[in-house]
């Protein structure tokens, strides 16, 4: 079971994240942070985040690979990807729940975290 409330937040560039957390504090959820992909998975095995806001364009494992991996265990958190490159491979089609391009509005990307945490565990 996840630990409700719990967003994990992973982008490589520290102001990205830093507007993230601004942005998605007032969820009054706990935000944990990651700088790559294999911080990101470790912290996501530990935590069990229900939502992560991942950028696709991470270094080493990029945020597409890290899903597929986090999807091989159920249930599988929420995921909120952010692409800037407007386009991403693999970004259609893999199964994430929101796909925000950068720059992002901070007010939607609050919004959509509020509706994708209010949602029941997946099966």
């Amino acid at each position: 079971m996840f630990s409700a409330g719990t967003i994990l937040i992973v982008d490589d560039e520290p102001v990205v994240r830093a507007l993230l957390r601004a942005a998605l504090a007032p969820a009054g959820s706990l935000l944990l942070e990651a700088a790559d992909g294999h911080e990101a998975l470790d912290l996501a095995w530990q935590e069990r985040p229900q939502l992560i806001v991942l950028d696709v364009g991470l270094p080493m494992l990029s945020g597409i690979d890290v899903w597929r991996a986090l999807k091989t265990h159920l249930p599988p958190p929420r995921v909120l990807l952010i692409t800037g490159n407007g386009y991403a491979d693999g970004v259609d089609g893999c199964g994430a729940d929101a796909v925000f391009v950068k720059p992002f509005d901070p007010a939607a990307i609050l919004e959509e975290a509020q509706r994708l945490l209010a949602m029941p565990a997946a099966a």
